[in-house]
């Protein structure tokens, strides 16, 4: 008999447990599996950019600016994402933009959960000079970034999915929250975006547009190889 109370006590703490961690809707549970597919979507694209950006095939010098299509044409993402995106005809970043992979795990192109763009800079990159008082700190511009847009589907469950994507690639990207756009920001000489584009659980200052499904990753590990000129 005691042994059938604790049962009874273990289970009803972990039904407890569930609803005040999961709100009882399955709402976030079903958000942490669209998590883990959109970091898979994300990973895709940011492999294949790894090799472009290394073999110098990303420019953006002001004139030329290089899309995802002009890579999906030189193959660098996997067969079925490159028909997709090399079918795109209309330029820009929104679904079958030219520089946009409407992600086939959220629908694809017929009815886009999730679109990832390409984001570059022409902006040349600063020297710092650490001896100079006081020191000087220099600047990344040549790191591509990946915006991420949660449309559609993922819409409704896009303040959960973004909040969670940024607390779990803190330590290996940087990201910038605040961005409505596609434009650049630059990285301090750490690869960081700057506190006024973070949220303060990652150490900024940032308190608006943190919840729209509308955001730039920066990981670390990219190539700062975007050729500028």
């Amino acid at each position: 008999m005691p042994q059938l109370i604790a049962m009874i006590i273990v289970v009803v703490g972990a039904m407890i447990y569930m609803f005040q961690t999961f709100g009882g809707t399955g709402d976030k549970i079903e958000g942490i599996a669209q998590k883990t597919s959109i970091v898979t979507e994300i990973n895709n694209i940011r492999n294949g950019l790894q090799l472009a950006v290394r073999a110098g095939d990303i420019t953006n010098d002001g004139t030329t600016v290089t899309t995802l299509r002009d890579l999906a044409q030189l193959g660098y993402f996997a067969d079925q994402m490159n028909v997709e995106i090399s079918n795109n005809t209309t330029a820009g970043n929104a679904n079958q933009g030219t520089n946009a992979y409407s992600a086939i795990s959220f629908g694809g192109e017929v009815n886009p959960g999730l679109i990832i763009n390409l984001v570059t800079s022409s902006t040349a990159p600063t020297v710092g000079n650490p001896t100079a008082t006081p020191p000087v700190a220099g600047t990344i511009t040549q790191r591509p970034g990946i915006r991420v847009q949660l449309v559609g589907e993922l819409a409704s469950n896009a303040p959960f999915l973004e909040s969670q994507l940024a607390n779990d690639l803190a330590a290996i990207a940087s990201i910038d929250r605040t961005t409505t756009n596609s434009n650049p920001v630059t990285l301090d000489e750490n690869g960081d975006v700057p506190a006024a584009n973070r949220a303060t659980a990652q150490g900024g200052t940032a308190a608006t547009n943190l919840d729209d499904g509308i955001f730039t990753i920066y990981f670390k590990d990219m190539p700062a190889n975007v050729v500028q000129n």
